[in-house]
């Protein structure tokens, strides 16, 4: 195992790259600095041990000078969406942005790359039930999202030989502190339109990770990968904690009460293809406002069948691979997102 790292982390400013500092701070973290880039820097605390640089992953000479004296290069930065960025610039940050970031660890000197992929890689029409690696991609990706992360996913791997080490790794639904993804579009649904019912029938369930617990993932990941006998080069992990696999909404239930908009009752449910079928007509009154007015749909097919299909995973090799065990118990995650979403709802 490598000691006194220094790590090129981009992306973070966001949502796991703000974890994964906090990760970082921590003693037994094995980092001895880490260098930040992203399109905005303003939330990450420059120090002795930390620097900050501005910019994006698809600038060639930027993100090389970035490379310059690292380790290990932890590519976090993505462009997340599920309907609403056009499928170009998708390719052009996700597939075109992760291929700049392996020229740079190349040229650079650059001895490991860990990339963080995502459990969309694997999803597609039908349900995901308790999925191990062993399981290819979809014929047919639910969203340019997925599919852009699976074909970035497929170049990094495809780069591990003797001179870089590449790994991927695949969270889960994250939640957590500043979610901006499942908590915050479920509350903004709540908040401002109402939730009437639930999608689905209730017995779909959805795998979520705390974002923390994927953060020391990484870190053990950045750690490991430059150590062939790990077996961790060239492939892919599952992430998954103690969190279990429930109910989008359930899982969701406890947080979105704690800060006072609760969920509509159990039984009172809307069927999946009727949920479908709203979602194509949201996405298709998004599209032909789009040259008038940018409109974000309220729910998408995609996001539908998300939360109305099974989409559940094994993560065993993760800890058995990596001695991967989550460093924040289920309760404590729940606790620490319930008191932070708290706090912002004051």
């Amino acid at each position: 195992m490598s000691e006194g790292l220094r790590v090129l982390l981009t992306g973070g400013g966001g949502f796991l790259g703000g974890a994964l500092l906090r990760e970082i701070a921590r003693p037994e973290s094995g980092i001895d600095f880490v260098r930040v880039l992203d399109l905005d820097t303003s939330a990450v605390a420059a120090s002795e041990n930390v620097e900050a640089v501005e910019g994006d992953v698809r600038d060639d000479a930027l993100v090389r000078e970035s490379c310059r004296g690292v380790d290990v290069v932890v590519h976090a930065a993505s462009q997340v969406d599920w309907g609403q960025t056009t499928p170009a610039h998708l390719e052009e940050v996700n597939v075109g942005g992760t291929e700049t970031v392996i020229r740079a660890c190349r040229e650079t000197g650059v001895r490991g790359l860990v990339y963080t992929s995502t459990m969309d890689v694997v999803c597609g029409a039908r349900p995901v039930v308790d999925a191990d690696e062993t399981l290819p991609f979809p014929d047919r990706f639910t969203n340019d999202y997925a599919r852009t992360k699976a074909l970035a996913e497929e170049r990094v791997l495809a780069a591990n030989d003797g001179a870089l080490a590449t790994c991927a790794l695949r969270p889960c639904g994250m939640f957590g502190e500043r979610d901006p993804y499942h908590i915050a579009n479920v509350l903004k649904v709540v908040k401002e339109n109402g939730l009437p019912f639930r999608p689905g029938s209730g017995r779909a369930r959805f795998q979520h990770v705390y974002v923390g617990n994927v953060a020391w993932a990484h870190l053990l990941a950045a750690r490991a990968i430059l150590d062939p006998p790990r077996g961790v080069a060239g492939e892919a992990f599952f992430v998954t904690d103690d969190s279990p696999a429930v109910n989008f909404f359930e899982f969701l239930e406890p947080i979105l009460e704690a800060v006072g908009h609760p969920l509509p009752p159990r039984s009172r449910r809307v069927p999946y293809p009727v949920m479908w079928t709203l979602g194509a007509a949201s996405e298709a009154a998004a599209f032909l406002c789009r040259p008038f007015l940018k409109m974000q749909p309220t729910i998408t097919r995609s996001s539908v069948r998300f939360v109305c299909h099974t989409h559940s995973f094994d993560g065993r090799k993760l800890r058995e691979r990596l001695g991967y065990t989550p460093p924040f118990s289920e309760k404590e995650a729940l606790d620490r997102t319930i008191a932070w979403w708290v706090r912002q709802e004051a």
